[in-house]
């Protein structure tokens, strides 16, 4: 599907965390320990350097134009930003003892995040949102 320009760096990312996804899935579902421990790795970093950034973005230029004019939109908007917060919320759980669970779990929350994003946020985004909002989406600039 053929996203507005201003959203797809947004799926591209949204691309990206869905092989992640993939990949956590399967190296949890392994039990291999010693591969589990490097995804754990990988997950951190991950989150560290892309998926917080991308969370920020969405919650700056999208759900908060959602709470303030488009409150028909708010349940979806509710929503993925509560599993923006659990996501956050299972990062420091991550440790080699309860990894494979905690791996399992992240993955597939990040995947249904993902496609509801994708498929029911996305084009409530394209058909409601001004082009001064979209142009925000496009041109948001993370805080340090």
């Amino acid at each position: 599907m053929k996203r507005a320009e201003q959203l797809q760096d947004l799926s591209r990312e949204h691309h990206g965390s869905l092989v992640m996804a993939k990949r956590i899935a399967e190296v949890a579902e392994s039990g291999d320990e010693a591969a589990i421990a490097e995804a754990i790795e990988k997950v951190k970093d991950y989150y560290e350097n892309e998926l917080e950034v991308h969370f920020q973005h969405e919650e700056r230029t999208i759900f908060a134009p959602i709470f303030k004019e488009y409150r028909e939109h708010i349940g979806i908007a509710t929503q993925l930003l509560k599993e923006h917060g659990a996501m956050r919320m299972l990062m420091p759980k991550l440790h080699v003892a309860s990894a494979r669970e905690d791996l399992a779990e992240f993955a597939s929350m990040l995947k249904n995040h993902t496609r509801i994003e994708e498929r029911e946020l996305f084009p409530i985004v394209e058909s409601t949102f001004s082009d001064e909002q979209l142009d925000a989406i496009l041109n948001f600039v993370p805080l340090d």
